[in-house]
């Protein structure tokens, strides 16, 4: 005989069924960020990569890139600014799924940004956006 609790039995053994108040209980699980376990003998294996930025100085660059763009959008479309925003998003897209962005996407992004000085000097998160890629090109 086991005792509740007891996982020493066979796991082929037949387990009883819960009583039916108990089998009718649900689980409602929101706004989690992580693994989430449920039932008996599960396991969870968990790898995080994506989204996450190798350093602080790539965190900040994020940042500053997404709230960049979110201004962009606001702005008026033209050669200049879908450029940009194309860049931009590789660039994003790059930190997030690698870690940091290559060099060579820091130099492409530092020269879109220099070009740009009128959209840069409009929006108030512009200034940031062209600081954090001076810092990580050694500009």
């Amino acid at each position: 005989m086991t005792m509740p609790g007891d996982d020493s039995a066979a796991p082929h053994a037949p387990r009883p069924h819960p009583p039916r108040e108990t089998a009718e209980r649900s689980v409602h699980i929101s706004g989690v960020t992580g693994s989430v376990s449920v039932g008996d003998h599960n396991t969870v294996h968990s790898v995080y990569r994506a989204g996450a930025a190798d350093d602080e100085a790539h965190r900040q660059l994020l940042e500053s890139i997404v709230e960049f763009r979110a201004g962009l959008a606001q702005l008026v479309r033209n050669d200049q600014t879908r450029t940009l925003d194309a860049e931009l998003a590789d660039a994003e897209e790059e930190i997030r799924t690698e870690g940091r962005a290559t060099p060579g996407r820091l130099a492409r992004l530092g020269e879109l940004l220099t070009g740009a000085t009128a959209l840069t000097g409009l929006l108030a998160s512009g200034q940031g956006l062209v600081e954090r890629v001076r810092e990580l090109v050694g500009m």
